[in-house]
């Protein structure tokens, strides 16, 4: 006769992943599964709100939401990443927000 297994609920994975409500944990390494190699999209130059310009600072201040969902287009996402960067024509500072699968 087979055995049952326990399936963990929300509350034990939350647990495990330090108590983070909607986090889950890391998956073990060595278990047979490659991650698969990032995908790189291209994407157009962000602008400015103010001036218009594509040029800007370097970024700073990386944050990164993970959740995943679909885009409009279809396309589906893990999580997004906000970055600040400076416009280089105005110095006004904008948040730059990309989806990544």
């Amino acid at each position: 006769m087979a055995k049952k297994m326990k399936v963990p609920g929300t509350a034990a994975r939350c647990a495990a992943a330090g108590g983070r409500p909607g986090a889950l944990p890391e998956d073990p390494v060595g278990r047979g599964r490659q991650a698969a190699p990032p995908t790189v999209e291209v994407q157009p130059p962000s602008q400015c709100p103010k001036c218009g310009s594509a040029g800007r600072s370097d970024y700073w201040g990386r944050q990164i939401q993970e959740c995943a969902g679909v885009l409009a287009d279809g396309r589906a996402y893990r999580r997004i990443v906000r970055r600040r960067c400076r416009c280089a024509g105005c110095g006004q500072v904008r948040i730059d927000k990309t989806y990544e699968p």
